[in-house]
């Protein structure tokens, strides 16, 4: 009997704070794709590094346990992603995290070829969602814009 209100207690005190860090306000962080710089690749996987960059709007500091994304380029899904690194966005800051993504052949000679085809730029979209942010909940996040070649 013990037992069970101690779990129902705690479970109440648990929804109350969730429910007033809702009340803080905070807004969703801009992010942004920095760079793409290719990374060591094999014949059938091709590994870049992707620069993203994390605008937090927010009067307090943003901490997030890591991030996971999935990256479409000219309408095509080219790759998903997961990160355990650490995030730490100062208030009214920005900061910058480097991840590594993976991606099979065929679909990224698919975007190569729709970029020298056209002017050299690709439209891209990011969507992913912060995980593990201020230790207790997740944020979703998306991005879209476009990425020229060097």
């Amino acid at each position: 009997m013990k037992r069970h209100l101690v779990i129902r207690l705690l479970t109440g005190l648990l929804c109350l704070w969730l429910a007033a860090c809702n009340t803080l306000g905070l807004q969703k962080p801009q992010v942004s794709l920095v760079d793409i710089h290719p990374a060591a690749s094999t014949l059938l996987e091709q590994n870049f590094d992707l620069t993203l960059r994390l605008q937090n709007p927010n009067r307090l500091p943003l901490t997030a346990s890591g991030l996971s994304f999935e990256l479409t380029v000219a309408g095509q899904h080219l790759a998903n992603g997961v990160s355990n690194q650490a995030i730490s966005v100062p208030a009214l800051g920005e900061s910058e995290i480097k991840l590594r993504v993976h991606t099979a052949l065929g679909s990224w000679l698919k975007q190569l070829g729709k970029a020298l085809q056209g002017d050299g730029k690709l439209e891209y979209q990011l969507q992913g969602r912060l995980e593990g942010l201020q230790g207790i909940a997740s944020l979703p996040f998306s991005s879209s814009g476009d990425w020229k070649l060097p």
